[in-house]
Parts: structure tokens; sequence; C-alpha cells
């Protein structure tokens, strides 16, 4: 509450060219508001209590302790699997159905080998372990046109954005994201018969990053073809939900189905990642 004394005070200060602002936490109990923390700052002219980041306050600091017992840690922290896209195309792709050190990676270089970190971070497939709970938020796709696991590098990345003067190879980095992208509905379920995400076709579901490009391109155009440089990633704004928790041991499945097969246009192996955005709730110890 500003007393009287408080008031001049504060305007004696500005005379002199120095402001005054009160920083004031109060929580709402059965009695009423009480207030909880207060940080009073000094500051000359227009510029700001402190310069660069803020400082937080010990009150701050003790919300975001990790390690103690009995408490739990929210960190951000997207479930993420990644499959083979064939080239003749698939009329189903089972997202989180194969944990760590089963299935087939799809990362480039990785070569004929069980997944990885670099295709999942799950443990155990459709659900979490023990300890663990999942509050979703939003949910994502990309796809690498050409990106495969062999261990070749000018296999692994079969098409690449920015290529030589081959007439083959003109449009198809676009070709391959914009065919995929067309097809495709999404159904996410939790349990046996609840779903929480029917949508499609695949480009509804654009990433959260993507590559940004600027390119020239100089040399002789001939009749048979000529330089480019071509890129395209599905866009749009983050495909966000109603959150939904989804508690350890508790089932859940992504599957991505087409009406029909779609072939890649460039006739290459391609590769397509699901994330779950969100937080990961745990023990904190």
């Amino acid at each position: 509450m500003k007393t009287k004394s408080n008031l001049f005070y504060a305007a004696v200060m500005r005379a002199i060219g120095i402001n005054i602002r009160t920083r004031t936490v109060w929580q709402m109990t059965e009695d009423g508001m009480h207030k909880v923390e207060e940080e009073i700052f000094e500051y000359h002219g227009p510029i700001a209590h402190a310069q660069g980041r803020p400082i937080p306050t010990q009150g701050q600091l003790q919300q975001y302790i990790v390690g103690v017992p009995n408490q739990y840690d929210v960190i951000w922290d997207p479930l993420y699997d990644a499959l083979a896209y064939p080239s003749a195309g698939s009329l189903n792709f089972n997202f989180y159905s194969t944990q760590l050190g089963q299935g087939t990676s799809s990362a480039p270089g990785a070569g004929a080998v069980p997944k990885t970190i670099f295709d999942t971070n799950l443990t155990v497939p459709n659900q979490l372990t023990a300890g663990n709970g999942f509050l979703m938020v939003g949910s994502e796709n990309l796809f690498f046109p050409g990106v495969n696991n062999s261990t070749v590098p000018t296999t692994a990345f079969a098409v690449e954005p920015g290529r030589s003067n081959l007439p083959t190879t003109v449009g198809i980095f676009v070709n391959d994201v914009y065919n995929v992208g067309n097809g495709g509905n999404k159904v996410m379920t939790v349990g046996t018969d609840r779903n929480y995400i029917t949508d499609g076709p695949l480009n509804m579901f654009p990433p959260a990053t993507r590559l940004a490009v600027a390119s020239s391109v100089t040399g002789d155009f001939i009749t048979t073809g000529g330089m480019e440089v071509s890129y395209a990633a599905w866009s749009g704004e983050i495909y966000n939900i109603a959150p939904i928790f989804i508690g350890s041991n508790q089932n859940w499945t992504m599957i991505v189905t087409f009406a029909g097969l779609i072939p890649t246009p460039s006739g290459q192996i391609g590769r397509l990642m699901d994330r779950m955005r969100g937080y990961l709730i745990r023990q904190a110890t």
C-alpha cells in the first residue's frame, strides 16, 4: 500500500532525476490477498534498473531447483520418431511403435542398424516408463527427400536442394515435398478409442524449424537444362492442440495412413519424422 510518506519520497526522488519502480508479488489465500515478495528499483532517466538480461530473484530460483525429493522435474522435451518413406510410397506409418534398439534406423549414414537416439527417444513402444509423464501441446512432421540410412554420403543424401544442371534433377526436391505433403491423415489415439488428433493431409503439420535459403545461380544455360537451387518445406502455423497429459505406462498410438500409394517423383527413399511437442514430467530423484 502506498502511504503519504512513500508518495512524498517518490516525488522528491523524481525531482532530482531518480525514478522508483516497485515489483510486488501477491498471493490469494482464504483470508484475502497477502504480499509474498516486494522489490524496489531506483534508476536514472529512461534506462531500466538493470541492463541486459533480468536477474532472477531468490524466490524465483527456488521454483526451479532440481533434484528435490518427492518433487517432479518439468522440462521441454518433445518425443520424436523417424521412419523411412519408401520410394514407392506406403499406406501406413506407425510412429512410436519401435523403441531404441529395435526396428531399423533411417538416420543418414547409420547403416542397416536398429534405431538409435538419432531416430527416436522412446525406450518402450507407445508409452512412457514408470515415473514419467508427458504434457503434449502440439504436433509436427518433417519430411526429408532422398535421406536414407546409407553409409555412403552421396547416397544418404540422394536428393539435395542445391543441384547441378542435370535435367533429370530439376524440381525433384520440391516435387517430393509437395506430393508427400498432399497425402496422409494423422490419427493420435490414447487408450483404446480416444482420438485426440484426426487431421490431414501431412502438410497441415508443418515443422517448427526449416532451412533458410539464400542462393545465387550463375552459368551458361543450354536447351537441355540449367543450373538450379530448389528447396521447399511444409509451412504455416504450428499445429497446436488442447493440452493432453499422458501418464506413465499409458498406451498411445500415432498412425499416418494414405488413401493410396504416393511414390516420390525423385524415385528415391525419403525420411518422415513425427514430433510430439510438449513437456516431460519426471521424478526429480
